[in-house]
C-alpha cells in the first residue's frame, strides 16, 4: 500500500477550498498552511493568463525529512504516509532545510513542525482527505497507488503528469496534470515584489532575499525593490517575460545568525585543542598553567556556549534532552550531539588530570582531544548534507571547510588569549601561527574552488550568485575573504617573523575569527535564498 495525490490543475479553479478544509480539519492557525494554492500569471494585458497549482507534502518514498529528524517526530508509515508526532518535536527547523517541497512549517502556537499529513485520522477509519472531500471540481485524486484498480494508480499508469523537484531523489507521491511549468519550478517564475494580491509587501529584509536574479531581471526574488522610486510605477512588458508569482504561501528563512555563531564558537573549542596537540610534535611543553588545565578550560567554556546556540535557536528548548534520550541515529543532528558530548567528557578529564598535576595520561588524552576535536568540527558538513533541499550545502568540500575554519579559529583564539593572559611557551605560538595562516589560506583556496567549479544544479548557481553578487556579497567579499583571509594570511607571516609583535598576532587570530562567522554567516543565508515553491 503506497497512498498519493494526483492534482488535476486542468480542473482546479483555484478556489481555496482545499486550503479552508485543511485548516479546519486540523486547526491550523492564521499565516501558516499545510496545503496552499499559488497563483503565477504569464503574458501582458490583455493577453494574460493566471495559473494555480496546489502545493502540499508530496509524501515522499524517500523523504529527507524522515532521514534528518533527530526525535524520529517525522516517520513514515507502512502505508506510505509521512506522519509527525508533535509530542517528540524539539523544533529545531532541520526537516524545513530537507524537504525540497516547502511542504513544511513551524506552528506558531505549538512551536513544532507540522504538514500535511494525509488526513491519517481519516484515512485509518476509510475516510477521504478533507481537502478531497471539499474539492468542488473533484481536482484532487487521492489512494492507493498499488492497488491498480484505483483511479489515482490508473491515472499515474496512462496519462501524462508532472511532479516537483524529481531531480532531489526524494520519489514524490504526488503528481500534477495540466500544471503549467512555471507552476511547479519557482525558479522559471519572479516575484515583481509588490506582496501579490491579498497581502502586502514583506515588512522585513531578514524574511526575504531581496537579490536580483542571476537571470538579469530586474525584479527581486521576494519583498520591495529598495532601489525603487516612491509613488505608482507603469511596468511595460513583453509578451515572452517570465512568469510571475502572484499569490503563494510565505516561507521565512529557518535558520539564522545563531546557526552561523555555532560553527564559529565548535570551530575555536575544537580548534584549541587540535593546535595544542599539534605543538606538542614541536616539542611544546605540557606542564604550563594553559597546556594542563588553560585549554580545556577555554575550548569547554566555547562548547558550552556552543550547546547554548543550540538549544537556543530550538522552537521547543524544553525538549533538548530528546536528542540523546529520543534520538534517531541516522540523523547528523543526534550524531553531533554524540561528538559534543564526547568531546566535552575528554575535555573534563584532561582539566581534571591537568590540575590535579597528573601528567602520565595527559598527552594522550591531549591527543583524543585533538582527534574528536576533527569531528566536532567537521560533523556539520554532513548534517548540512541531509539538508537536501539545500543544494548550495551539499557541496563535497564544505567538509574541508570546516576543518580548515577550526584550524584558522583555534590558531587565532590561542594567539589573541596568549596576547591577554601571556602564555610563554614558543613552540606552542608557532604552531598556532601556523594553524593561523594554514587554515586562512585554505579557507581562501576552498572559496575560490567553489568559485570556479561548474554548478551542478540552477539552485547552487542561484544560490552563488546570492552569496557572490547580490544581498551578501559585501558579508562574503569583504567580512569572509578580505578580513577572515587575507588579513590573518598577512598579519599571521609578520608575526611569524616578528614574534615580539604580540599585538600583531593577537589582530591575525581576530581578524580569522570574525572573517569565519562572516562568511559562514553568508553562506548559511544564501543557501536559504533560493525559493522551493
Amino acid at each position: 500500500m503506497r497512498y498519493g495525490f494526483v492534482i488535476d490543475q486542468t480542473t482546479c479553479i483555484g478556489c481555496h477550498a482545499c486550503t479552508v478544509a485543511c485548516k479546519t480539519e486540523h486547526d491550523v492557525p492564521l499565516g501558516v498552511n499545510r496545503t496552499w494554492v499559488k497563483y503565477i500569471e504569464k503574458g501582458a494585458w490583455p493577453d494574460t493568463k493566471r495559473f494555480f497549482s496546489v502545493m502540499r507534502c508530496n509524501h515522499c518514498t524517500d523523504a529527507p525529512c524522515v532521514t534528518i529528524c533527530p526525535t524520529t517526530a517525522l516517520y513514515k508509515r507502512e502505508d506510505g504516509i509521512v506522519d509527525f508526532d508533535t509530542d517528540r518535536c524539539i523544533g529545531c527547523k532541520s526537516c524545513m532545510q530537507a524537504c525540497p517541497y516547502d511542504a513544511l512549517y513551524i506552528d506558531p502556537e505549538d512551536h513544532t513542525a507540522q504538514k500535511c499529513n494525509y488526513c491519517a485520522h481519516r484515512t485509518d477509519v476509510g475516510l477521504q482527505p478533507a481537502c478531497v472531500v471539499v474539492c468542488p471540481e473533484q481536482a484532487i485524486i487521492a489512494g492507493d497507488l498499488d492497488d491498480p484498480t484505483t483511479r489515482i494508480a490508473q491515472m499515474v499508469a496512462s496519462e501524462k503528469l508532472s511532479q516537483r523537484a524529481v531531480e532531489q531523489g526524494t520519489k514524490p507521491n504526488l503528481w500534477y496534470k495540466g500544471a503549467h511549468e512555471a507552476s511547479l519550478d519557482p525558479l522559471e517564475t519572479i516575484d515583481p515584489g509588490d506582496g501579490g494580491i491579498w497581502q502586502d509587501p514583506a515588512a522585513s529584509w531578514l524574511a526575504v532575499d531581496l537579490t536580483p536574479r542571476s537571470n538579469g531581471s530586474t525584479y527581486p526574488n521576494s519583498g520591495p525593490n529598495p532601489n525603487a522610486a516612491p509613488g505608482p510605477k507603469v511596468v511595460h512588458e513583453h509578451r515572452d517575460s517570465p512568469a510571475r508569482v502572484v499569490y503563494n504561501s510565505r516561507h521565512p528563512m529557518p535558520w539564522g545568525w545563531r546557526v552561523s555563531s555555532y560553527f564559529l564558537t565548535k570551530g575555536i573549542a575544537a580548534g584549541l585543542a587540535i593546535v595544542m596537540a599539534l605543538a606538542l610534535l614541536s616539542g611544546a611543553a605540557i606542564d604550563s598553567r594553559w597546556a594542563r588545565w588553560g585549554v580545556p578550560l577555554a575550548a569547554g567554556t566555547l562548547l558550552a556556549v556552543t550547546g547554548i546556540l543550540l538549544v537556543w535557536d530550538l522552537k521547543r528548548p524544553d525538549r533538548f534532552l530528546f536528542l540523546l534520550t529520543k534520538g534517531n541515529p541516522g540523523s547528523w543532528l543526534v550524531r553531533g550531539a554524540w561528538i559534543l558530548s564526547a568531546y566535552a567528557a575528554v575535555l573534563g578529564i584532561w582539566f581534571i588530570l591537568g590540575a590535579s598535576g597528573g601528567s602520565d595520561l595527559l598527552e594522550i588524552v591531549m591527543w583524543i582531544a585533538a582527534v574528536i576535536g576533527l569531528a566536532v568540527a567537521g560533523y556539520t558538513a554532513f548534517l548540512f548534507g541531509q539538508a537536501e533541499a539545500r543544494d548550495l550545502w551539499q557541496s563535497p568540500i564544505l567538509l574541508w571547510h570546516m576543518i580548515a575554519g577550526a584550524f584558522a579559529a583555534g590558531g587565532g583564539a590561542t594567539l589573541s588569549i596568549a596576547f591577554v593572559v601571556g602564555i610563554d611557551n614558543q613552540p606552542l605560538l608557532d604552531t598556532a601561527t601556523w594553524c593561523l595562516i594554514g587554515g586562512a589560506a585554505a579557507l581562501g583556496l576552498i572559496a575560490a574552488a567553489e568559485l570556479t567549479s561548474r554548478h551542478p544544479t540552477r539552485n547552487v548557481a542561484e544560490a552563488m550568485h546570492h552569496l557572490t553578487k547580490g544581498a551578501y556579497k559585501t558579508e562574503w567579499w569583504i567580512g569572509g575573504q578580505v578580513v577572515g583571509v587575507a588579513i590573518p594570511v598577512i598579519l599571521g607571516f609578520i608575526y611569524a617573523g616578528n614574534p615580539d609583535l604580540e599585538v600583531v598576532g593577537a589582530i591575525a587570530g581576530l581578524a580569522a575569527m570574525a572573517g569565519i562567522w562572516f562568511a559562514d554567516d553568508a553562506y548559511v543565508k544564501a543557501g536559504q535564498s533560493v525559493p522551493l515553491s
